[in-house]
């Protein structure tokens, strides 16, 4: 059987002594750097899947912009392609119809020269007969 004697008591007490001195001393500073640890870290984990959403909706924010902007720019590419072919258009009508009087006015004066040039031939011819008429006569 077993006798407790002085020594046992003595170290039953000595172990006891040194498990209170070392849980204060090692094992509650040791435990509490890990919980402090594991706190920031749960801390942090947080941060970091609050900024992930934050830069998330940041993004769909921007692809939106950038969508709307695109949008836009198409829109006013069109609407800037259509003025201009409207403006090539009218100026196009605008040049034909400034050469149609040119053509216009230009058959007018050549019909006129015509006109002026049958006239004078006319008379050429008239004094060419006459020349004519009194180098036969003569």
């Amino acid at each position: 059987m077993l006798q407790v004697d002085l020594t046992f008591i003595a170290v039953f007490v000595l172990v006891w002594v040194l498990v209170i001195v070392l849980g204060r001393v090692f094992f509650k500073p040791y435990l509490n750097i890990r919980e402090r640890r594991r706190n920031i870290l749960e801390e942090n984990e947080r941060t970091y899947r609050q900024a992930m959403r934050d830069y998330e909706s940041h993004l769909q924010q921007v692809e939106s912009g950038l969508k709307e902007a695109r949008l836009e720019s198409q829109l006013l590419r069109e609407k800037i392609v259509s003025e201009a072919m409207n403006e090539k258009a009218r100026l196009v009508a605008d040049i034909q119809a400034e050469v149609k009087q040119q053509v216009a006015a230009a058959r007018v004066e050549l019909s006129q020269q015509t006109e002026k040039l049958k006239d004078e031939l006319g008379r050429e011819v008239e004094g060419l007969a006459r020349q004519l008429e009194e180098k036969i006569l003569h």
